[in-house]
């Protein structure tokens, strides 16, 4: 699948791409900025003012176009939507190794809480650095090395945990965690990542599990073998585990769905136009009863199979009620390396609903102990009381 082509549905503040658009542009700095600013409020004027004001008077020394980019990222940053964004070369060039797949990193998801303004963990992937040191979903990232960091700087604090913007050890990297209202640093390894984010295994004698991590380019064919495995094994019903899930790719969670769900709607796309995009499933599906994990952590792409498994009757969804991000992000190219990344679209579920700040509320609701320490991953069977409610609903 071309990264060029797919659409890309997650909750946090990545740069990931539904269509891209080449647009033309020219210079850099300011020149660039005012080639895209309108001029209804007099900001032209005013930036011209600007620019000539500190041409003349400023006795220090000046990057017109780091300068030009911290005015894009501003402007943009006024539309106050937090998956709508500047995207520079940089930037750019990072996303596109993500997409990929495989990056070094320390395997954690983020996104920055419009309450607080912080930078807060979604979730950390399964058996990755992050996850291995300790770090939670609801950690708030406040300090990489000592650097205190949230939106206002919120990329220069990717770079630094990636190791891109050079701290300390390059093989390790310290961050300020605030959890609750204890503050603690935690040191973490940076590695080569390259994500698995399909598990299967077989429990209590004849149920499948499979966890979805995330839904990257690779997941449809990964969990179309974990079926085919499973059910080669002759189990009795299906567990799917989308806790923690933050999403992924459109194509490939349709492609999901598809194996799963009966002939159909599966999610339906909505522009600003009001033009529609549908996608359906065929006849073919699993003839097995499923039931469906989700917590609040479960969003976007994850939402959308958990939703259309819901409006389809086509299995039990137990848990806690969803993230609710219920939105589509495109990247658009000017052709110089750098983009934008513009929210252009809502995702409807087959009953027609948009998710967006509500979530999917389960159909049975049971939460993990308070204080649990361990990723859902690590938890035993006795211990995670959701999993166990999950397979008692197939019984």
């Amino acid at each position: 699948m071309s990264k060029k082509n797919c659409v890309i549905l997650t909750a946090v503040v990545t740069f990931l791409a539904t269509t891209i658009f080449y647009l033309t542009a020219g210079g850099t700095g300011l020149v660039l900025l005012l080639s895209k600013l309108g001029n209804d409020d007099g900001s032209l004027s005013k930036l011209n003012k600007i620019d000539a004001m500190l041409d003349r008077y400023y006795i220090g020394e000046m990057d017109k176009e780091k300068m030009g980019e911290m005015a894009l990222t501003g402007y943009v940053y006024g539309v106050e939507d937090p998956y709508t964004s500047y995207v520079n070369e940089e930037e750019f060039a990072d996303m596109n190794v993500t997409l990929e797949g495989d990056y070094v990193g320390i395997g954690v998801e983020v996104y920055v809480d419009s309450e607080d303004s912080l930078i807060t963990v979604i979730s950390a992937f399964d058996d990755s650095p992050a996850q291995k040191a300790g770090i939670l979903p609801g950690d708030k990232i406040i300090g990489v090395e000592g650097t205190e960091v949230g939106l206002e700087n919120y990329y220069r604090a990717i770079n630094m945990i990636k190791g891109i913007e050079k701290t300390g050890d390059e093989k390790t990297v310290t961050l300020q965690i605030l959890r609750g209202e204890e503050q603690m640093d935690i040191t973490v390894s940076r590695e080569k990542l390259s994500t698995q984010t399909v598990k299967d295994k077989i429990i209590e004698g004849d149920i499948g599990y499979i966890r979805i991590s995330s839904f990257d380019k690779n997941t449809d064919r990964d969990f179309s073998q974990a079926v085919e495995k499973l059910t080669g094994r002759g189990i009795a019903g299906l567990v799917i585990d989308l806790r923690g899930n933050p999403g992924g790719v459109l194509d490939v969670v349709v492609a999901v769905a598809d194996r799963v769900l009966p002939e159909g709607t599966i999610v339906t796309v909505r522009n600003k136009q009001g033009k529609e995009q549908v996608y359906s499933s065929d006849a073919a599906c699993i003839n097995l009863p499923i039931s469906v994990l989700i917590d609040g952590n479960s969003a976007s792409a994850s939402e959308v199979l958990s939703g259309a498994i819901r409006d389809f009757g086509r299995g039990t969804l137990v848990g806690e009620t969803s993230f609710g991000k219920g939105l589509v992000q495109s990247i658009f190219e000017f052709g110089d390396g750098t983009a934008m990344k513009i929210t252009t679209a809502k995702y409807y579920t087959p009953s027609g609903e948009c998710i967006d700040k509500t979530g999917i509320k389960p159909d049975i609701e049971i939460a993990l102990p308070d204080g649990l320490t361990k990723p859902i991953q690590n938890l035993t069977f006795d211990e995670d009381i959701q999993l166990r409610k999950a397979v008692e609903v197939l019984r």
